[in-house]
């Protein structure tokens, strides 16, 4: 490159001069330091594309559960609540033997129904609390608002809120899979 700024130096200094002057002017500390600068700050913006993409996977798995968490109040709790009352009512066409065998087992299945009608609303808002807080962590994280450390702090906050979250929704997807077994194997013995 600089071989052809000299022969076209040689040649015709006066035509070549606006080439010189650019590359002079390239070279211009002022350059240097706006390049460093662009460098530092692309380099920085890179950091927080991991915490955007951490906030981004914690909010998609918040909207997966609140899902199955729909999905088991609409389909699987309304089934096994209709059965479980068709089952009540008909404990009393048991034989005493067999009662004393169904009985526990609608009593633990009743205990199941009535904590998921009580914890699901709870669920619920803390799944909607938890996407409006991901929502706000993820726009400060993307200007800059919060320091890198607290973000941080705050996506491992939200991280346990989530797996807490998820774990009690895995629990209610077990726990009505066992009393939909238990309400079945009461119906087969009727």
């Amino acid at each position: 490159m600089v071989g052809i700024f000299y022969a076209c130096f040689r040649q015709n200094a006066y035509l070549c001069r606006p080439n010189l002057n650019w590359f002079v002017n390239l070279m211009n500390k002022k350059h240097i330091f706006f390049g460093w600068l662009a460098a530092l700050l692309l380099f920085a913006s890179c950091q927080p594309k991991s915490d955007l993409s951490r906030i981004d996977a914690l909010r998609k798995q918040v909207n997966k559960d609140a899902k199955v968490l729909n999905d088991l109040n609409a389909n699987a709790f309304m089934q096994l609540e209709k059965d479980f009352v068709a089952c009540d009512s008909s404990l009393q066409y048991l034989p005493e033997e067999q009662l004393d065998v169904v009985f526990p087992k609608l009593q633990l299945v009743d205990a199941y129904i009535q904590q998921f009608k009580e914890t699901r609303p709870v669920m619920q808002a803390e799944m909607d609390s938890a996407l409006m807080r991901l929502d706000l962590l993820r726009n400060d994280a993307a200007t800059h608002y919060l320091a890198d450390s607290l973000v941080s702090a705050y996506i491992d906050d939200e991280t346990r809120q989530v797996e807490k979250l998820s774990s009690q929704v895995e629990y209610f997807k077990d726990r009505l899979g066992s009393c939909r077994e238990e309400l079945d194997s009461i119906k087969k013995t009727k």
